[in-house]
């Protein structure tokens, strides 16, 4: 009978243990995760610009914050707004968030997402408003799945998806394209 207490005991004993263990390296692991998404350093009010080859403005990153994270090399932006020149025109992004990338060269702009191109004397004055956007920065071409209204003089389009591919000039409507055009009286 004490062989059986004394094993009850040690049996007990073994998985108390062993849950304490595995809370124990719950909560490490849990705090680790928590300390790994902690920005190693911030900006406010900032402006980038990139130099072409030239040395004129490429293009200019402005936000009112941005939080990097070490662990996946990605920024958070609060308010961004990203400029291109390409020649005589220009073209400005704008969102209420982002979300970049730096391995991938992948911006992600969020929430009131505004494409507008200046116009110019081959182009006129283009809007393109959507919820989401995400940007190639190496090959500056933009791409929604999510609803989207393109607005020019005289036109409006709204669509569900679009790819603009910045260094061509093109925008591409994928789906459910529909649009008013007046004509200039």
């Amino acid at each position: 009978m004490r062989t059986y207490f004394t094993l009850a005991i040690f049996i007990v004993f073994a998985v108390g243990s062993y849950w304490l263990l595995q809370n124990t390296n719950k909560e490490i692991t849990e705090d680790k995760k928590s300390a790994e998404r902690f920005p190693d350093y911030f900006m406010e009010n900032f402006s980038i610009t990139s130099m072409n080859i030239q040395g004129q403005p490429e293009s200019i990153l402005k936000a009112k914050k941005m939080l990097h994270y070490a662990d996946d090399d990605s920024a958070e932006l609060d308010q961004p707004s990203l400029r291109f020149n390409r020649g005589k025109s220009q073209v400005t992004l704008t969102a209420d968030r982002a979300k970049f990338f730096k391995q991938k060269n992948i911006l992600y702009l969020y929430d009131n997402v505004i494409i507008h191109r200046q116009a110019s004397a081959s182009q006129s004055e283009l809007f393109i408003y959507t919820n989401d956007l995400k940007i190639n920065t190496e090959t500056n071409i933009a791409e929604t799945e999510q609803a989207a209204t393109i607005k020019m003089p005289q036109t409006e389009i709204n669509s569900v998806g679009l790819i603009f591919d910045n260094i061509r000039g093109t925008l591409t409507l994928p789906s459910k394209v529909k649009g008013v055009y007046e004509t200039p009286q």
